[in-house]
């Protein structure tokens, strides 16, 4: 669009404020008005105008023999070459930049973002292959490539070159075979866009049609993640709420206007990780993980432990090896509460998620997940209050046996818990434990000898499982504290 404002700057460039101001009389129009592409001819014709004007002036000044009038004469010529120039290079930039709009939404009732399309309207303006990268360097959209990856993804330290080389140039940075814009937003890449360098070369058009599509880049990018936060937070406070009692009319109105479904079974997953994390580390990669297990799941965080509200009911093996998956390690517990079919029996499966974490993190196998609806007699075995009363009946039942151990360095508990879990079988306990059959035996007398119970008496036994059962709550203390 040629306004007066440019209109006015070209002609100056060439010394004609005269006919800037009567082309603009007639052509101005608002900077915010629609493209007019009359306007570019006009301005040509009202050059070439006034270029036949001096030209005339000129020759008829150099036939009165004035010389110094004759050199005025070519810086004029020079001044109206450079003014045709500047009028194709904004004509031209004008048809990148409609091009590249067009790209990226190609659909205005749809008005959706489209990297691919924007590759693609990129790379047929410059005719160079393009890709565009997301934050880590990894290819999200890549045109004029076959199925090969076009190059490898740089480490960090080279993104982090390159993110200074652009933040102290502002122009696309030129590294071993492509040119590189990037996106960013208070100093943070959220993108780029490489132009690989081929036979063709590469043009002022095209560098100034890559920074442009790097704008439009920047532009929905920063508000995906402005969007990002927002959603994170609404889902933040509606997940602390709907743990602590919402009312079903008010948490149906709020959970639909964040695109999930509270209706129908629900469940409250909870998650501790090692060494404990005070950033969101776990929470983002519990949602990763229910993306991934196409879960439609609300995600929050309470001081280090993570929460998350699931739809339908969660696979608990499945969810633990993806959330370890993606926090990279696996020395996390993770408790899923029992079913809810209404919003107000939410608090309670947030309760019994808490108590199955516990249950877990207090074990002697303490990472990895449990279900609340799976404990079995551990549902009663840690009930809040009573601890003073279980902590009493397990050094009645075992008291001797763990004084034992901790003199002599022995492990009489296992070995009698492992015992008791496999019925009584000398096999399999002792293939658990792999020691030898007759190794199990010799502690087994030796147990007998030291607490004086009969092992084959039935209600001895069954103390002492509900005894051994309770000491793996907390063998040793519990290493996680759960509020």
């Amino acid at each position: 669009m040629i306004n007066r404002r440019v209109a006015e700057e070209i002609f100056s460039t060439a010394g004609l404020a005269v006919s800037a101001m009567s082309f603009c009389e007639v052509k101005d129009r608002d900077v915010a008005g629609p493209p007019d592409l009359a306007q570019p001819i006009q301005l040509r014709t009202a050059a070439g105008t006034t270029i036949t004007r001096r030209s005339s002036e000129s020759h008829g000044e150099r036939q009165n023999g004035a010389r110094g009038q004759a050199h005025g004469s070519s810086v004029t010529e020079q001044r109206l070459l450079s003014l045709s120039e500047r009028v194709l290079e904004l004509e031209e930039h004008d048809r990148i930049r409609e091009e590249l709009d067009r790209g990226a939404t190609p659909d205005l009732q749809i008005a959706d973002f489209n990297e691919r399309l924007l590759a693609e309207a990129l790379s047929r303006l410059s005719g160079q292959p393009i890709c565009i990268e997301d934050a880590f360097g990894h290819i999200s959209a890549a045109i004029g490539f076959g199925a090969k990856c076009p190059y490898p993804r740089l480490g960090a330290a080279a993104r982090s070159r390159t993110a200074q080389l652009w933040l102290s140039s502002g122009t696309p940075v030129r590294e071993p075979g492509r040119l590189v814009a990037l996106a960013l937003s208070n100093g943070e890449v959220l993108g780029a866009i490489c132009m690989l360098e081929t036979d063709t070369p590469v043009t002022a058009n095209s560098v100034f049609a890559l920074s442009y599509a790097t704008r439009l880049l920047e532009a929905e990018l920063s508000h995906r993640r402005a969007l990002a936060l927002l959603e994170v937070k609404l889902g933040r406070d509606l997940v602390d709420e709907l743990v602590s009692g919402m009312e079903a009319p008010t948490a149906a109105l709020r959970t639909e206007a964040l695109g999930y479904d509270i209706s129908g079974a629900q469940h409250v997953i909870v998650a501790e990780w090692q060494p404990q994390r005070t950033d969101d580390t776990v929470v983002e990669a519990l949602r990763k993980t229910f993306l991934e297990l196409r879960s439609p799941a609300l995600v929050s965080r309470r001081a280090n432990m993570a929460i998350a509200v699931v739809s339908g009911d969660p696979l608990g093996a499945d969810v633990f090896a993806a959330v370890a998956r993606n926090v990279r390690n696996g020395n996390g517990a993770v408790g899923i509460g029992g079913p809810c079919l209404d919003t107000a029996q939410i608090p309670r499966s947030f309760s019994e998620a808490k108590h199955a974490l516990r249950i877990r993190a207090g074990s002697s196998d303490h990472y990895g997940v449990t279900r609340f609806d799976q404990l079995g007699i551990y549902r009663i075995l840690d009930t809040p209050g009573g601890e003073p009363e279980l902590a009493c009946y397990v050094d009645e039942w075992l008291g001797t046996l763990q004084r034992t151990d901790d003199d002599r360095g022995s492990d009489l508990v296992q070995t009698l818990a492992q015992y008791l879990d496999h019925g009584g079988n000398y096999d399999s306990a002792a293939k658990t434990l792999t020691i030898h059959r007759s190794t199990l035996r010799y502690r087994l007398n030796c147990i007998r000898q030291i607490t004086g119970f009969d092992l084959t008496d039935p209600e001895t036994r069954l103390n002492l499982h509900v005894a051994t059962r309770a000491w793996r709550i907390r063998p040793h203390g519990s290493p996680f504290h759960v509020p």
